[in-house]
């Protein structure tokens, strides 16, 4: 099932400032970023983050449900109902980035003075209930729930049983000394289904701004990719954890993915361009 945007996402959604003309509406514009603490993160064996433990990306993929942003009047202006921020090593099996599956998404908006960024991290319950029961063979790559982006998990044939909210894989140097290959793997898929906790839920980013026709507001959300597993509040051994897919039976498991959706909410920040 195509999940239709709110607002349509204008076709340069791959350029950060696309220049407005007077007449034209308002656009805000968000670039997603990662960072190793204060360094740029780019997914890649060949790119190791020094963090407590040496490592690199290869994947982090993780849906924005229901992004909207704030007026300071108190009413809501809609954005997208569901789209995919994206950051793979290259890979050939990951579809090409598009207007649902990027790191840098454009939107067209009224005019007016606005205070926050509204948005949960996944796949939204109400979007979700729709899924769980009805058949589906559709192959859309501007449907986020496209299999070809590897979040849904099909347990039958053209089923959309179980939504992955968030999908990494990692790989790290796990030893004391920090002297060896980079090379244990982890996947962590971090999901919402019937047996497991409901991991959504929304959060506001503040972005105090005010626009008229012809102007375009640019702003920068980035992961500090370091802080979701070496943060001091609430870190997480990857020396004893394996990696999870949150199955129903995997207690620890859960609270692993319990863990990494905080710690990933916890490490968004927002900057105006």
């Amino acid at each position: 099932m195509l999940v239709f945007m709110l607002l349509i996402m204008s076709e340069d959604s791959c350029k950060k400032d696309a220049k407005a003309t007077p007449s034209s509406p308002p656009q805000y514009s968000i670039d997603f970023t990662l960072s190793a603490g204060t360094v740029p993160l780019v997914p890649g064996p060949s790119n190791v983050a020094a963090a407590p433990l040496r490592y690199f990306l290869t994947t982090l993929q993780y849906y924005m449900g229901y992004t909207r942003l704030e007026k300071a009047d108190g009413t809501e202006v809609p954005l997208s109902n569901l789209f995919l921020v994206e950051y793979n090593a290259g890979s050939s099996v990951a579809p090409a980035p598009n207007a649902i599956f990027n790191t840098q998404f454009n939107f067209s908006i009224p005019a007016g003075s606005y205070t926050g960024i509204k948005f949960g991290i996944g796949v939204p319950p109400q979007i979700l209930d729709t899924l769980k029961h009805w058949h589906y063979a559709y192959n859309i790559l501007l449907d986020p729930l496209d299999v070809e982006y590897g979040m849904p998990w099909t347990m039958y044939p053209n089923v959309y049983n179980i939504i992955r909210d968030i999908a990494i894989d990692m790989t790290a140097d796990t030893s004391k000394a920090q002297n060896q290959t980079v090379n244990r793997e982890y996947s962590f898929h971090l999901l919402n289904d019937q047996d497991t906790v409901n991991l959504y839920y929304e959060m506001v980013l503040p972005d105090v701004f005010t626009v008229v026709n012809g102007d375009n507001h640019n702003v920068t959300i980035n992961l500090d990719y370091n802080n979701v597993f070496f943060n001091s509040s609430n870190p997480i051994n990857l020396r004893t954890s394996v990696g999870t897919d949150m199955d129903s039976n995997d207690s620890t498991g859960i609270v692993l993915g319990e863990k990494i959706n905080r710690n990933i909410h916890n490490s968004l920040t927002l900057k105006q361009n």
